[in-house]
């Protein structure tokens, strides 16, 4: 009976399809219809609530004595749920967005509109999932009245009923600009393209910062990391849309008219990205480093690169969607290099091209129907060979030389298939890494199309960020770097000098140059700098380099806090800024080269033969410090600025307020994240019961150990310590003064039906920032048998791990700004539905 909801879905998916305008014609029909694809969910999640054990799904992650609100977490800690849970909010989207958007022409004389587009790809994407939740088969009966082990020890806390669905509701924006961006290239409706997308993009930069900080939330809270950030492949791959949206929502501001390729792409990035993030979580065995391995396939081992892991995931249900997913990231590259090629052509794209899209659909279609492991007899060639086609349809309708434009200077042999085919596989014979290869040729295609190559300055740094970040992370060898890095230079080193262009140079003390260059800054580094980390996750499939992100991403943070400094000083001589900035500069390296043990905590821990962690912390926080008080100075002024406005509905105040709260945060993170070494023997404390000892700037007192079997909201049973926490002061005689502060509580659950246990993190909250305290796992066996064998009053010592985090509530007092300053942002840009004045226009820029 339950799978029947499903295939209800199916078929109001199929007519949601095949009608996009259906909320036009019979509105009751159409929100039954967007219901219905949610009902799958609610049919499921309504199962976890009664812990319905005749079905499979719910008897393997349910359980009668978890907590309800645990019960319909568990809805989404396996495979089927989070699909479901998917398909939910796009249909919730869809709904939402249903009429035309800014621009979108609702009739046109050929062909489909964007409008009906992007609604049929969103319906698309939607029916894939359920085709795919089909082979997962949610709702299979349980015959023989087996139990599993219940829901994950990890994922039972609070933070699980509300962050998983957040970062589902952010990838589904994700894939709605996605949609914008297709919808809008193959129909050829470019009309305020750029508000359609920021329509979109404000509300996604919203929840995903709100998804992605409460995971840090989680891991700072309730799981054993003493921190809010690891680099964990699965927090990098969510924080690769969060950089992509950053990109997005900053275009208006960069100086010069952006165009139409550059917004479209952006939303493919953004989307292509959600899909890459879910491929990481999604995708367990692949990156073996990560702890997020809810979700495994046993097979998904030994292969040395991504590309090879995905290809051992290929057979039986997971392969199913892990090929679908990857399918649609080679079709969006597919858009991007078609986009590219319409760049010298004149003739009208073939909107025949879209139906590539159904490609993933119908072979998950296919493997569901026959039972075929279909995706197992997919060789890796079927992917150039996917993209190679989307191309073909544009090419069939132009083969005639005269729709092509006149090139200033073009790469030797320019033709579609050398690029297309031969150069990535090329690539990927010499280096082994297929993402890599993909990355290159994705940039490289502006540059192989463009008009003059040596004008594309943006793509050029792009691959030589790609060539330099993929050698610094071991993703490929030196010389196939140098050689990437060759070609992307190569326009500049070929071409002949243009003897026509401007003798206009750029002066660095000239007022209007310092702020094109601060306008630049935020798409350029935030740009540079997803390329970097994306880069390093792919290297990261054995172990976390949480040393790389650090040490690469310092120079970037610095960029960003000079480029906001630049910003709020446009007012003062420009000289004067870029002596400060300067003098700042030299401050910075004075003090990593000489005195990196200053920062205290673990900056004197070294990360290589000359760098330390401090020398890694002093290179932007000197310039961070810097911006706080003309940044706090911007946002006054914005809220002081006579306007006929009011303060609630300007842009610009909302922006500022974000950008104040993300200078906070790296502020934070470098003394939270950056100075402190999770795995430095140092933290791990031992401590004898009645005695204090002194660690740091406090006292520690072991005062008892304490057990619990019942009480408890999860788990079987409870062993924790209490300590007294101590300040101290050293008199002149030599003796020392102890105060006592406060007591705390770290602690671990016991599961006795899995034979795990959870870490149960307590934190002092002090003025300055937080001290984390963390219970010893590995002793706890050991402590309950002698406590079971000789008495409580037997134990005397115990370990404890300590990470004393100074400046913490920056973290959080930043991240809770940028949310509030997002939140205005897209809830005035929703309500502003008339033209802007020319005021209001000018505040907007300054977004």
């Amino acid at each position: 009976m339950w799978t029947l909801t499903l295939w209800l879905a199916v078929f109001a998916a199929a007519l949601l399809i095949l009608q996009p305008k259906l909320h036009e014609r019979s509105k009751l029909l159409s929100f039954l219809c967007h219901f219905a694809l949610a009902v799958p969910f609610i049919a499921l999640s309504s199962r976890f609530l009664v812990n319905d054990t005749s079905i499979v799904h719910v008897a393997a992650y349910g359980g009668a004595a978890l907590p309800l609100k645990y019960r319909f977490a568990a809805t989404w800690a396996a495979r089927e749920g989070p699909i479901l849970l998917w398909v939910l909010w796009m249909s919730l989207l869809s709904w939402i967005w249903r009429k035309p958007l800014s621009g979108e022409n609702v009739e046109v004389e050929q062909g489909p509109s964007a409008h009906q587009l992007r609604l049929r790809l969103v319906h698309g994407f939607s029916l894939l999932l359920l085709i795919i939740s089909l082979t997962l088969d949610p709702f299979r009966v349980n015959e023989y009245n087996w139990l599993g082990q219940g829901l994950n020890e990890l994922l039972q806390t609070d933070l699980m009923v509300i962050h998983p669905p957040l970062i589902f509701l952010s990838y589904s924006l994700c894939l709605h600009i996605a949609a914008i961006s297709i919808s809008s290239f193959y129909s050829s409706d470019r009309q305020e393209l750029d508000s359609r997308i920021l329509t979109v993009a404000r509300p996604a930069l919203f929840f995903t910062t709100l998804g992605v900080g409460l995971g840090g939330l989680w891991a700072y809270l309730i799981l054993d990391w003493g921190g809010y950030w690891a680099w964990d492949p699965v927090e990098t791959g969510s924080f690769l849309p969060w950089l992509a949206l950053v990109v997005i929502v900053h275009l208006r501001t960069r100086p010069g008219k952006v165009s139409d390729n550059i917004w479209m792409g952006s939303g493919l990035v953004a989307g292509g990205l959600a899909i890459f993030a879910t491929l990481v979580t999604r995708s367990g065995g692949v990156w073996a480093s990560s702890v997020h391995t809810f979700v495994v396939n046993e097979g998904g081992t030994p292969p040395s690169e991504v590309f090879g892991r995905f290809m051992v995931l290929r057979d039986g249900s997971a392969g199913v969607e892990v090929i679908s997913y990857l399918m649609i990231i080679l079709l969006f590259i597919g858009v991007w290099l078609t986009m590219q090629r319409r760049t010298i052509r004149t003739s009208k794209i073939n909107q025949n091209g879209i139906y590539i899209f159904a490609v993933p659909l119908l072979l998950a279609t296919f493997a569901f129907l026959f039972e075929l492991e279909i995706y197992s007899f997919i060789p890796v060639f079927i992917f150039p060979i996917v993209v190679y086609l989307q191309l073909a349809f544009d090419i069939s309708n132009d083969r005639e030389e005269e729709n092509r434009l006149p090139l200033e200077w073009q790469f030797p042999a320019a033709k579609i298939v050398p690029i297309l085919m031969v150069t990535p596989i090329i690539l990927s014979f010499i280096n082994g890494d297929v993402f890599f290869s993909l990355v290159c040729l994705i940039f490289f295609t502006p540059l192989y199309y463009s008009v003059n190559p040596t004008k594309q300055w943006g793509w050029a740094s792009a691959g030589i960020m790609l060539a330099l970040s993929s050698a610094w992370a071991g993703l490929v060898e030196l010389p196939v770097a140098a050689a990437v890095l060759i070609v992307f230079v190569s326009p500049w080193l070929l071409a002949e000098e243009d003897k026509t262009k401007s003798t206009k140079r750029f002066n660095i003390t000239s007022r209007r140059d310092q702020q094109r260059l601060a306008l630049w800054a935020t798409v350029v580094v935030s740009g540079l700098y997803l390329i970097l980390t994306l880069a390093i996750l792919l290297a990261s499939i054995d172990s976390i380099n949480l040393t790389a992100h650090e040490l690469y991403g310092a120079p970037f943070m610095l960029a960003i806090a000079l480029a906001m400094f630049t910003y709020t000083m446009r007012k003062e001589q420009p000289k004067t800024t870029l002596s400060v900035a300067l003098a700042v500069l030299i401050v910075s390296i004075a003090l990593a080269i000489f005195a990196p043990e200053w920062l205290g905590s673990d900056a004197e821990t070294t990360v290589s033969e000359y760098i330390t962690r401090g020398s890694i912390a002093w290179i932007s926080l000197p310039m961070l410090l810097v911006t706080i008080a003309p940044m706090v100075n911007e946002v006054i002024t914005q809220i002081q600025r006579k306007s006929k406005t009011s303060i609630l509905k300007r842009i610009p105040v909302g922006a500022h307020v974000v950008h104040l709260g993300l200078i906070l945060l790296m502020v934070g993170h470098i003394f939270t994240t950056t100075l402190v070494n999770r795995g430095d023997a140092s933290h791990r404390v031992s401590l004898v019961q009645d005695e204090i000892t002194i660690n740091g700037d406090y006292g520690f007192e072991f005062l008892e150990i304490i057990l619990k079997d019942d009480g408890l909201e999860v788990g079987d049973g409870y062993v924790g310590i209490r300590i007294a926490v101590y300040e101290f002061t050293e008199n002149a005689d030599g003796t020392i003064d102890f105060t006592q502060i406060a007591i705390v509580e770290p602690g671990m659950l016991r599961f006795d039906s899995s034979g795990t246990a959870r870490s149960e993190v307590d934190t002092l909250s002090r003025w300055h920032g937080d001290i984390v305290f963390i219970f010893d796992g590995s002793q706890a066996n050991g402590l309950m048998q002698q406590a079971t064998t000789d008495g409580l009053d037997s134990i005397k010592m115990v370990r404890v791990t300590i990470y004393d985090l100074p400046n913490s509530h920056l973290v959080w007092s930043g991240w809770s700004l940028m949310l509030i300053g997002m939140a205005q942002i897209a809830i005035v840009s929703k309500l502003k539905k008339s033209p802007l004045s020319l005021e209001e226009s000018h505040m907007e820029q300054e977004e």
